[in-house]
């Protein structure tokens, strides 16, 4: 089938054109009024697809979220009431909560046990009888076949039939793709279709139709839906020569999905050569691929097949490719060589075993005794206790560690706090970033790292500090982020008359209750507190 537009497009099986042979079918329809059921064109193509699926009538509609918002909507008409979805479907993704604006119902969303498709097993866990005025029935159950490409076993489908009528509750389909199914398969429209209350067949994916999906069902559902059809605003008058087109293309290009199947496994095995990793079983037209391991990024790929006239969707190393009828051999070709020019790029081999190089590095760097970011065998062997190093009077130990109830300062400088005592005791310091940081994840460097924090035993009661020299500006923990009038009341306490012992201690005592209150707030006020430290520093020089 040769393509009418000037590139070929992979990013969806709706991106077909009209070609010739098509319009010249639209010149043949009715030109009668839809709205007063008068066109021939539309009677025609709808009598002749409910025939197909062995439904009493069929309905034709613009988009495929109008028919299956039309289902759900005939078949959730009081109120509460839920559907059963499968989470990954259109019907919950795509179709901007339409069950729950236009039905009035809840949905519930599964994902399949298999992650391949719903099984009877995942919906008996899931649905909900009116016993209990607490909860929403369940009165629909929607599936999708096709999803993703794959394809759902008509074993299963046969399964959740028996199921659905034990316990009194509907069940649609979402067919967009079902006539891929169908070629797949072998199995008919008709046998599919059997076991389903409501089917959407979308008339534009994969069949090539400019516009439209058909909802098919029995006579009483269809008339309600076409009432519903026209609440909605899809009523539409001369849609004789869509309806032709349409049914054009489900007598012509239906039959050539066996070939549009057969190029998507020949590139499937192409991807697949060059390193590409395929996320989905390639059932029918769809590739799901992740380019991590064939070394290049889908923004490369689709910068190159743009050259070539080629169209994809997708970023970072995740695509899907679809395909239809008008993807010729010669373009899959032309996709090929593609590949096979990114994958033996040099250059992007050379990055991948750099980047892996680096992070072989990285991990063995932190995973050294020695190492600040590394969790060691020392720590590993002792991980509450201090670490013992070589320290000397200049170089106190280090504690990755903190205790709850330390004290914290940031400080210019060290200093002991403890009379007759030398700066390496009484005392341990470790980094600030250590204090914040979780077990298992490393917290991103930033301002406060070299920042000083000690942990403090005992409280100085009778060292008198060097007025010439900095005093520490000694900051609590506390469920509050107001900290400024108790740090800077403090502060000011240095520039007082010396007080008795007495008083000292009392101080010293109301200060050391102060700075235990821990809190998460703590850690939010970090900022905060240093830009009061610089306050407080200019305040007291």
């Amino acid at each position: 089938m040769v393509n009418p537009l000037p590139y070929s497009d992979f990013r969806s099986d709706t991106a077909t054109a009209p070609t010739p042979e098509m319009f010249e079918a639209m010149m043949k329809s009715s030109l009668g009024d839809d709205v007063y059921y008068e066109d021939d064109s539309v009677k025609a193509l709808e009598k002749y697809v409910a025939t197909l699926c062995g439904h009493e009538a069929a309905l034709y509609c613009s988009s495929g979220t109008m028919t299956n918002q039309l289902a759900h909507r005939v078949h959730l008409c009081n109120p509460p009431q839920s559907a059963m979805v499968d989470i990954r479907s259109h019907v919950f993704n795509y179709e901007a909560g339409g069950i729950s604006f236009h039905s009035q119902a809840a949905v519930v969303p599964i994902m399949p046990a298999n992650g391949h498709h719903l099984t009877v097993e995942d919906l008996e866990q899931r649905l909900v009888q009116d016993v209990d005025v607490h909860y929403a029935p369940t009165r629909v159950v929607s599936l999708e076949n096709t999803l993703n490409g794959t394809i759902m076993p008509l074993e299963e489908i046969v399964r959740i039939r028996a199921f659905t009528n034990e316990h009194n509750v509907k069940l649609h389909l979402d067919g967009a793709r079902l006539w891929h199914a169908s070629i797949a398969t072998g199995i008919s429209m008709k046998e599919y279709c059997s076991h389903f209350d409501t089917i959407s067949l979308c008339l534009s994916k994969g069949i090539g139709a400019p516009i439209g999906s058909i909802l098919v069902g029995s006579e009483q559902v269809i008339k309600k839906a076409r009432h519903f059809r026209l609440l909605f605003g899809g009523g539409w008058r001369q849609a004789g020569f869509l309806a032709e087109a349409a049914l054009w293309c489900i007598k012509t290009n239906w039959p050539s999905m066996e070939k549009t199947h057969q190029q998507a496994k020949w590139l499937e095995q192409a991807l697949e050569h060059v390193g590409c990793f395929i996320t989905n079983p390639v059932d029918t037209n769809m590739i799901w691929i992740d380019t991590t391991d064939a070394g290049f990024v889908v923004e490369e790929l689709t910068e190159e097949l743009s050259l070539e006239g080629i169209k994809i969707t997708g970023s970072g190393t995740a695509a899907r490719l679809v395909l239809h009828y008008q993807i010729s051999d010669k373009v899959i070709e032309t996709f090929i060589g593609v590949l096979r020019k990114l994958a033996s790029t040099p250059r992007m081999k050379v990055l991948i075993d750099m980047t892996l190089v680096a992070m072989r590095e990285k991990c063995m760097s932190m995973d050294s005794p020695t190492s600040s970011l590394g969790r060691g065998s020392q720590r590993e062997q002792n991980p509450r206790k201090k670490l013992e190093l070589n320290t000397t009077a200049s170089e106190p130990a280090q504690d990755p560690y903190p205790s709850p109830k330390s004290k914290v300062s940031f400080s210019p400088r060290k200093e002991s706090f403890d009379k007759g005592e030398s700066e390496s005791e009484g005392k341990s310091e470790w980094n600030v970033r250590s204090l914040f940081r979780r077990s298992t994840k490393q917290r991103p460097r930033s301002w406060y790292e070299s920042a000083e924090v000690i942990k403090i035993d005992d409280m100085n009661q009778g060292e008198q500090q060097d007025p010439s020299e900095p005093k520490h500006l000694d900051v609590r923990r506390t469920r509050s982020l107001d900290l400024l009038p108790e740090a800077r009341s403090i502060s000011m306490s240095s520039k007082e008359p010396a007080e008795d012992n007495g008083k000292k201690v009392k101080k010293a005592s109301t200060f050391h209750k102060m700075t235990q209150n821990p809190s998460k707030a703590f850690r939010r006020a970090s900022v905060r507190v240093q830009r009061w430290s610089n306050l407080l520093s200019k305040d007291r020089n």
